[in-house]
């Protein structure tokens, strides 16, 4: 793993850490090394795309969805989106 990316691993690990806010959204507790190895693993593949390690908001759902998943979470209500699990959210307008 590059420099770079591991850099931008502990800074998101310091985030985490004292953000308990980011930890219930992204199902973190419990599943602390699932979670960052999905971070690393998709970080170093934007390293190795482009030069960049930082992760899109599209990305960081992702892992999102796999936490989730893993966790034996099908389908829940997030503000006025509704999540279906890998069919993505859906509104309830």
């Amino acid at each position: 793993m590059s420099s770079e990316v591991l850099i931008y691993v502990q800074n998101l690990r310091r985030y985490f850490e004292t953000n308990t806010e980011a930890q219930k959204y992204f199902e973190t507790i419990g599943n602390e090394e699932l979670f960052f190895n999905y971070i690393s693993e998709m970080s170093q593949k934007n390293f190795d795309e482009n030069d960049e390690p930082q992760l899109t908001l599209e990305q960081f759902e992702e892992v999102r969805r796999k936490i989730t998943k893993f966790a034996g979470k099908k389908d829940e209500i997030t503000g006025i989106f509704i999540s279906l699990g890998d069919l993505g959210y859906v509104s309830i307008n």
